[in-house]
């Protein structure tokens, strides 16, 4: 047995959908607009309760607008109908240790992240031709992907090599001395709600690379905020990620103390000693609206960050036009010398 519910309007019974830009729901069937706040209180009413029928224990995966049978993979949290669009939510893999603390909501919807990746394939001159065509889009979606957030200290100690270079010159030589210095720079530099991504189906240099998302934004966890959306459960736990921080910690401390070495004209790290504590660790939902580009037989993998609008990914080159691009980089560097060469010969 799988608990499946999906938010429908009080007034119809039509599903929800949730629009995460003006942070309401709205049900498309008879346009009325809810707060999570209204629906709370709704869920709370009996007679509301009742009418609303959501189906918590259900055989399956089952749509309970349509009756269809809903498809998912193993850690698919949230998923929609293919038949009638309705948010069909996996109760039971949000609650206990796959409940999420906190959420951040999509501010940037589909048309945003179709404008985005059109923007970023603008304007480059290797790009080919029809590579931002939107038809090759082959998969887009909306997803709350799982993160980890961890806090930590670590009590750094490292010695680097500095070196101090002067040069001057007299009338017959130019002098160069290298001052070389063994510096120590230690402290305890506290690490905030450091990110992982906590799903395996995801390229991690990707999701890194969307980073920053802003926490001010949190919001208290609530099922009903993933209607309209899909959403993952973690496949790889907190300890599994954390190993992974630990390197990314111990590397952001070594920089942060070798760039805090002033007055030396070069620096080398010679050796560190790290104490990393973890002091706290955070199960969250953050938005990303991946898109799959099929070109030339090939898929390509795009992140566009659904909160700051930051997108990511790969962009092919057409070989023709860079072979175009170099041939006429080196006819008009040939051309350049020989006019240069001619000048100069007629100046002999």
């Amino acid at each position: 047995m799988a608990n499946v519910i999906s938010e429908k309007c009080p007034s119809c019974l039509a599903p929800l959908k949730y629009d995460s830009v003006k942070d309401e729901f709205r049900c498309e069937y008879c346009g009325n607009v809810y707060t999570i706040k209204q629906l709370e209180e709704y869920k709370n009413n009996k007679e509301v309760l009742g009418k609303l029928k959501l189906m918590d224990d259900m055989e399956g995966y089952t749509c309970s607008n349509c009756g269809a049978q809903i498809i998912t993979g193993d850690n698919v949290a949230s998923t929609s109908c293919v038949y009638c669009k309705n948010t069909a939510i996996l109760k039971n893999r949000l609650t206990g240790l796959y409940a999420p603390s906190k959420i951040i909501t999509f501010k940037y919807t589909k048309e945003d992240a179709i404008n985005a990746f059109k923007k970023m394939c603008k304007g480059r001159l290797l790009i080919p031709n029809t590579f931002s065509d939107i038809n090759n889009i082959q998969e887009m979606e909306g997803l709350y992907v799982p993160f980890w957030l961890y806090d930590c200290d670590n009590n750094v100690n490292m010695t680097a090599r500095c070196c101090r270079i002067t040069h001057w010159s007299d009338f017959s030589y130019n002098y160069t001395k290298t001052d070389t210095y063994h510096v120590t720079s230690k402290g305890n530099i506290n690490f905030e709600k450091v990110p992982a991504d906590g799903s395996s189906r995801f390229d991690d240099v990707i999701m890194n690379a969307i980073e920053p998302f802003d926490y001010k934004e949190f919001k208290d966890f609530n099922m009903s905020y993933l209607s309209g959306y899909i959403s993952e459960k973690y496949d790889v736990d907190k300890d599994k990620s954390y190993n992974n921080i630990l390197d990314r910690v111990k590397k952001d401390s070594k920089n942060y103390l070798l760039n805090n070495i002033n007055g030396y004209s070069t620096k080398s790290i010679m050796s560190n000693n790290d104490d990393v504590k973890l002091n706290n660790v955070d199960y969250v939902l953050l938005p990303v609206w991946v898109l799959n580009i099929k070109f030339n037989d090939k898929i390509y993998h795009f992140a566009y960050n659904g909160q700051t609008g930051k997108i990511v990914g790969e962009i092919p080159v057409d070989r023709t036009k860079l072979l175009i691009t170099i041939l006429i980089s080196f006819i008009v560097t040939f051309i350049v010398c020989l006019i240069v060469f001619l000048i100069k010969g007629f100046r002999w």
